[in-house]
């Protein structure tokens, strides 16, 4: 019990902070992006498809640079990062739907790299450099495999570094 209550007790605790702030931070930036003039939101939940963007369905995906690849190697050839990152999805969250991955990334200390969120400043400014210099072309697909099977998708990906 005395375990359960020293150990335990702030690891519950620490896992549902930063699951609230990680899920409202999200919300925050999501509903930062449908207002940016190139992007049209979907009005209702559609399966893979959060936004419009250059007349293209995407699904967005704010997340942190996986542990076991380098920053360098994201930085220098961010569309890598995207098939690693469509090739080792949990098969339970597996989809081939066209994504625009928004990878939060500190580069000194990678372990830190949620922190980024709390500066709604510079993210929304970062978001909306993007959108608005952007575009969706022949470059952004990419080729990726899944079990034995090989899929093509539309990819965008935003690396906000600080």
């Amino acid at each position: 019990m005395n375990n359960v209550k020293l150990k335990l007790h702030d690891d519950v605790t620490n896992y549902v902070i930063f699951t609230w702030f990680n899920h409202w931070t999200t919300v925050l930036i999501e509903e930062h992006i449908s207002t940016h003039k190139k992007v049209i939101p979907t009005i209702k939940n559609i399966k893979g498809i959060d936004i419009f963007f250059d007349k293209q369905p995407f699904d967005l995906k704010i997340t942190y640079l996986p542990r076991k690849y380098s920053p360098t190697d994201a930085i220098k050839n961010p569309y890598k990062l995207a098939v690693w990152l469509y090739e080792n999805q949990g098969t339970q969250r597996f989809g081939t739907a066209n994504r625009l991955f928004i990878v939060l990334l500190d580069k000194d200390d990678i372990e830190r790299s949620c922190e980024l969120k709390r500066d709604c400043d510079f993210v929304f400014q970062k978001i909306d450099d993007f959108f608005s210099k952007e575009t969706v072309s022949k470059k952004d697909e990419i080729v990726f495999k899944f079990g034995r099977k090989t899929y093509t998708a539309i990819t965008k990906v935003l690396i906000i570094t600080k």
